[in-house]
């Protein structure tokens, strides 16, 4: 299932004090600085000129925001996300075993999916999302690839199932964890807004990555 959050993402920052997510301390230090954090996710890289495109827009909300956010992350790790897997805060035997286990079902799945057409999809606007990072929203182009990515999502959910629908996103940058004032509030919700961006998302771009942090992916085939 896609959750496009059309009713959200125009007004993703609440009015008042901006707090953020409890989660996001997994991943983020009080200071910005990012924690270890391991696990799997399947993805889609993107092409350089897409990359440099975000990194612009990443370097507005650094110039508007930067205060509230984490250390930026690198051009590199920019991708969207089809299905995260399996993470956790500690590189523990139980965690590399389930790694392992579903990266043995997830691989063959990408193998099949590799001769399927590319998805077109189209940003649509920068929003907060659940108060833990500024995103780019997406969306499907096209029906076809409304259907191919939701058919997609859902055979990752038989693997590893989240329980709730896939908002197509390419995150550009975390918070760093704290409360800010209703001024911050202000000139984050002002720093957001609508962009257009075309993405042209092959199969071959789609790859299973582990990660230790999020800011270092390692991607497998």
């Amino acid at each position: 299932m896609l959750n496009l959050l059309e009713h959200y993402i125009g007004d993703s920052v609440p009015g008042g004090f901006f707090t953020t997510n409890s989660s996001l301390s997994n991943k983020v230090d009080p200071d910005g600085s990012f924690r270890p954090f391991f696990g799997s996710t399947v993805v889609f890289s993107l092409d350089a000129c897409t990359k440099l495109a975000l990194a612009g827009l990443q370097r507005g909300l650094y110039c508007e925001v930067g205060h509230m956010l984490s250390q930026p992350l690198t051009a590199d790790t920019f991708h969207m996300t089809l299905h995260d897997l399996v993470n956790g805060s500690v590189h523990s035997e139980a965690l590399v075993r389930d790694m392992a286990r579903v990266k043995d079902q997830v691989l063959p799945l990408l193998q099949i999916w590799q001769n399927e057409p590319p998805l077109q999809m189209r940003a649509t606007r920068t929003f907060n999302l659940v108060h833990t990072s500024v995103v780019l929203g997406l969306e499907p182009s096209d029906a076809d690839s409304w259907r191919q990515l939701d058919r997609m999502y859902q055979e990752l959910e038989a693997v590893v199932p989240l329980g709730y629908g896939l908002t197509p996103h390419i995150t550009l940058a975390y918070y760093k964890p704290g409360s800010y004032s209703e001024a911050d509030a202000a000139r984050l919700r002002a720093a957001l807004g609508p962009s257009e961006l075309e993405l042209l998302l092959p199969m071959q771009a789609l790859t299973y990555q582990s990660f230790w942090d999020m800011n270092h992916y390692r991607e497998w085939r």
